[in-house]
């Protein structure tokens, strides 16, 4: 069907966000696709579902009900193969309750919501209203044990816990509700978060940190595969920004490029000066680009920059890598830039200054740092 929306994305070799127009939508409707979805029966006014490592075991949180029930995928498959339906809704046939369902867990808790999963087979739910998480058996639709958690959990999260190979040992209990958790400094609270060891037989409270509100779906695995993924600079070498300088010659060299009432700055930041960090020749009316490359080539050490009167406070540039900042100056005068993130000893001294003359003057564009100076022809 017609419709209009963004597919936005960046370019990882320039960095530049990109926006492609799109005209259409695929829409599927149950009623033309036969055999497209189906409906489970869940009581009670079911929440999360979720579906154990395996694939067999679909579990809805019915949050309203004191019973989880389990349904199974083998069961549900068959019962498809037989036709054992209820009924249909708009074309979405709907398959019988005791067709599918594998057990009920009596009485595992109130308001049960969403579940995840360990190594061991084991599933674990977060309950609203009884403020606890509940470790069972969903083979054996048996609990195995239960621990309070402060207060009013929503959702949980372990390693891995709703993919084919979770890593298990740890769970995090995403609360709702802090009350006395932390200090009393005002009517809002930091929600709380709960790290709880799953490793053994029973449940530990290891850790009571605060953390964003509301918390949601999250996922975890182990740091070690971060760290061996993880990106330390941006190639100066492999940076195709368009506006990318990669040293200071060059930035002199390139300098400030005026077209009509379009002022493009070629800029480098490296502890602990700009470079150009003097420029004239701005008018007002003028519209300011600041193309800044930050040519370390050191870890952690990102660059800021920011525009004294600019709609965007600053932008924060990390090792190789090429931004942009728009700047409109609205009346004459001497206006600094500066680097907003420490870099080094001298990061309060990392900062540069614009002229900006009247808007009909005809001051020439000159640009440098220190010795190294230039004025466009």
């Amino acid at each position: 069907m017609k419709a209009i929306y963004y597919h936005n994305y960046v370019d990882p070799s320039t960095g530049i966000a990109k926006a492609e127009k799109k005209t259409s939508v695929t829409v599927l409707l149950p009623k033309d696709c036969p055999g497209v979805a189906y409906y489970l029966p869940t009581p009670k006014s079911p929440h999360g579902v979720d579906v154990s490592p395996d694939g067999e075991y679909i579990i809805g949180g019915g949050k309203l009900s004191v019973n989880q029930p389990i349904h199974s995928f083998s069961k549900m498959i068959n019962a498809i193969k037989n036709k054992q339906f209820a009924g249909e809704i708009e074309g979405i046939p709907i398959l019988k309750y005791e067709a599918v369902n594998h057990c009920e867990v009596k009485n595992i808790c109130l308001g049960p919501l969403h579940t995840e999963f360990d190594d061991k087979g084991y599933a674990y739910v977060s309950c609203f209203i009884s403020s606890e998480v509940v470790k069972y058996s969903p083979k054996e639709c048996k609990v195995l044990d239960r621990i309070p958690v402060y207060y009013s959990i929503g959702h949980l999260v372990i390693p891995g816990g709703d993919s084919a190979k979770p890593w298990g040992k740890y769970l995090i209990a995403m609360n709702k509700i802090t009350k006395d958790r932390y200090l009393p400094t005002g009517p809002e609270l930091p929600h709380a978060a709960q790290l709880i060891d799953i490793s053994g037989k029973k449940m530990k409270m290891l850790l009571d940190f605060p953390t964003h509100g509301e918390p949601h779906y999250a996922q975890m695995i182990p740091a070690d595969l971060v760290v061996k993924h993880q990106k330390k600079i941006y190639d100066l070498g492999k940076n195709k920004h368009p506006y990318a300088v990669k040293s200071e010659d060059e930035a002199i060299k390139k300098g400030v490029v005026r077209k009509g009432n379009e002022v493009h700055i070629y800029m480098t930041a490296i502890r602990s000066h700009f470079t150009p960090d003097n420029i004239e020749g701005i008018k007002v009316g003028d519209t300011v680009y600041f193309h800044v490359t930050n040519i370390e080539q050191d870890w952690d050490i990102p660059h800021g920059f920011a525009m004294f009167g600019a709609d965007v406070p600053n932008v924060l540039i990390m090792p190789g890598e090429t931004l942009t900042l728009k700047w409109k100056p609205e009346k004459p005068g001497v206006y600094p830039f500066y680097c907003t993130d420490f870099c080094s000893a001298l990061h309060q001294e990392m900062q540069g200054y614009v002229r900006v003359s009247p808007r009909n003057s005809n001051v020439k564009l000159c640009w440098g740092t220190g010795n190294k100076r230039k004025c466009a022809d």
